[in-house]
């Protein structure tokens, strides 16, 4: 049996004076990774078993005090065989 693996980037607008705030909080999530930033962008990597995982979890960040906005630039599906699950 085989499974899905969803790998999504986006970057996000953050307000400056939330961007700590925002990066911790995303931390929090557990399928987000932190990649680069500097004061008001950041770039985040989202794993998970379906689309609507990520896009849940988008939602999440969307809805963080801080966050302008938030654009996906990047989305990859992958099917795992049973030794990779």
């Amino acid at each position: 049996m085989s499974r899905e693996l969803h790998v999504s980037s986006l970057i996000l607008q953050v307000m400056p004076p939330k961007m700590a705030g925002v990066r911790q909080q995303i931390l929090s999530f557990g399928n987000a990774e932190l990649s680069v930033n500097d004061e008001s962008k950041l770039v985040v990597v989202l794993e998970g078993p379906t689309e609507q995982a990520i896009l849940a979890t988008m939602d999440k960040i969307n809805a963080l005090k801080g966050v302008i906005s938030t654009a996906m630039v990047y989305h990859q599906c992958e099917q795992l065989e049973e030794e990779e699950q």
